[in-house]
This record gives structure tokens, C-alpha cells and sequence, in this order.
């Protein structure tokens, strides 16, 4: 097995949006089971990871620390604070070389990871968690390994659900604790418009609102043969897109439930819902040019709005 690293590597990690989240009750050991419809988008972070000696990286300001094989990791997101030690990029490079007994640099170098944040923080876009798989994808290629190597897998899934969809990416329907791939699906046509929140929800908070009035899930698999029909109409492919945390979501975030509502009364919008549990919303267009006026006509209640596709794997 060869061991490749490059001077440098460009990877972009995308943002996603679950177009159906369907959580079941109650919980089991703790967690929820659920079925859902994920599906990245072309808004994305940008990753670039760069090799060589320690003192290369020795930059004043920017954090680093070592992994537990000793490799000196040097850790730069721009504005956002978070020790090294704590943040998902580290502990998915640290886990992938105690997995994989292999290391993300030579013997005695450094990797240095900068990060150009795009996707808005604690918005249930996943930003941190597609920036994670990144790293394990970006470990998995100087390292000669498959991308969906069952060890990155598995990493990738103790460090949570959106980080084991995100190693697969496109359209896809995961299971179990939302973290296992049950099918690949073909990209999801329309258009969506982003209505970002300036306050991230607490997923802990919705889930404990979820848990005392438990709204009946919805279909996850009609979505799925929906996705899987050329033939299906767009009107019953939005409407097949629906989110039983969304009810939640919106107890804690006034502000959403009031954009929601707009949007679903819009002539241009044949669906809107939240995404995760928030606080990051999302209208279904049925073509760019709709999308756009209303983008235009909700940015005025928003935070920030972005015109979105859903992209292939």
C-alpha cells in the first residue's frame, strides 16, 4: 500500500439538506431511529490541506496539537473558535490513523488543514460534519484507500450520522440511526432557496420537544420511488419532502415559523420545511428562474438566502 502526499490538496466539503426526515418513537437506548432522505448541495467549505515539517506550520496564532500516533496537525477555520483537540476535522484524522494503523503524514511531518468557511454554522446545513468526512476523505487518498473503506466507515459513523452521509454524497436514503447507507438515489431536480437563521436551534432542545408530542413520521420511502420516477410530477415530489422535527424546530424558533409560512404561501414555492432540526429552512422551487424572485422577495426576513442545487455523489 503506497503512501502519497502531495505538497497540497483542494477538496470541497458541501453543505446538505434532508428533503425527508423521518424520525421514529420512541427512542430506543437513547436514540432516535429514523429514515432520511439526504442530499448535498452546491454550497460548500473548502479544505486545503497541505504537508511538510513541523516548523513549516509554526504560525503564531493558529492552533495545532498531535494525534495519538504523533502526527502534529495544525488546525486553521478562520473565526471560529474551537480547540484543535475538540473540533470534528481533528478527531476524524486521529480515529482514521488509530483505525486504519496509518498516519496522515510522514514520519515526523505535519499536516496543516485551512478551512474557507462557506456554509453558515448551527444551521443543520452539517458544515462541520461534511468538513470531517472531508478529512477522512482526503486521509483515504495520500493513504491509497477507498473512500468507503468499512474502517473509515466506521469512523465516520461514531462521529456521527451526517459524517457517514457525507462519505457517500449525492441523493441518498440512510437508516438506522440515520448513518447507514440503505439506497443511492438520482440527484434531486428542483431548486431550493436557503432562508438562514442568525441563531442556531439546540438539537438537543428539539428532540426533547419531538419527544413530548411525537408527530407521526412521514414516508421517507415514497420519497425515495418518487426520486427513483422520471415520470413523477414536480408538485408531488416537493410535497413527498417533509421533516416531523420540523413542528419542533419551529416551537423554538418563532422567527422560522413565520418564514415557513410565507413560503408555503408563495405562488413560486411548491414546498418549504426545515432541515434537521433547524434552524435553517428551505423552499422547493419548481425551476431557477422562481427560485430566484423568491429568494428576492423572503430575503427581507432572513438572515441570508442562497439559491441551491442538490449535486451528484
Amino acid at each position: 500500500m503506497a503512501c502519497v502526499f502531495p505538497d497540497s490538496l483542494v477538496l470541497e466539503a458541501p453543505a446538505k439538506v434532508n428533503l425527508c426526515l423521518a424520525v421514529q418513537w420512541p427512542p430506543q437506548d437513547g436514540y432516535h431511529a429514523l429514515d432520511s432522505v439526504f442530499a448535498t448541495l452546491d454550497l460548500h467549505d473548502t479544505l486545503t490541506f497541505s504537508w511538510g515539517a513541523p516548523e513549516d506550520f509554526a504560525q503564531n496564532g493558529v492552533p495545532q496539537a498531535q494525534t495519538k500516533l504523533g502526527t502534529t496537525v495544525r488546525l486553521d477555520c478562520g473565526s471560529l473558535q474551537l480547540a484543535v483537540e475538540k473540533n470534528l476535522i481533528f478527531r476524524a484524522i486521529d480515529a482514521a490513523e488509530q483505525a486504519c494503523s496509518l498516519a496522515a503524514a510522514p514520519q515526523g511531518g505535519a499536516l496543516s488543514i485551512a478551512v474557507e468557511k462557506h456554509i453558515p454554522a448551527g444551521g443543520g446545513l452539517g458544515g462541520g460534519s461534511s468538513d470531517a468526512a472531508c478529512a477522512l476523505k482526503a486521509f483515504a487518498q495520500v493513504n491509497d484507500l477507498d473512500t468507503l473503506d468499512e474502517r473509515l466507515l466506521s469512523v465516520a459513523q461514531q462521529l456521527g450520522a451526517d459524517v457517514a452521509f457525507f462519505l457517500y454524497g449525492g441523493t441518498a436514503l440512510m437508516n438506522g440511526r440515520g448513518d447507514t447507507l440503505a439506497r443511492r438515489l438520482p440527484t434531486f431536480p428542483l431548486p431550493l432557496v436557503l432562508m438562514g437563521d442568525d441563531q442556531g436551534n439546540s438539537t438537543a432542545a428539539v428532540y426533547a420537544l419531538f419527544d413530548e408530542e411525537h408527530p407521526e413520521a412521514p414516508d421517507a420511502y415514497a420519497l425515495t420511488e418518487a426520486i427513483e420516477d422520471e415520470t413523477c410530477p414536480r408538485e408531488r415530489l416537493a410535497h413527498l419532502c417533509q421533516n416531523n422535527l420540523g413542528p419542533a424546530a419551529c416551537q423554538l424558533g418563532p422567527r422560522l415559523s413565520s418564514r415557513l409560512e410565507r413560503a408555503q404561501a408563495d405562488a413560486d414555492v411548491l414546498n418549504a420545511l426545515v432541515t434537521g432540526s433547524g434552524s435553517t429552512s428551505y423552499a422547493i422551487c419548481a425551476d431557477e428562474s422562481k427560485a430566484a424572485r423568491f429568494a428576492q422577495r423572503i430575503a427581507s426576513q432572513c438572515a441570508w438566502t442562497c439559491v441551491a442545487r442538490c449535486t451528484e455523489a
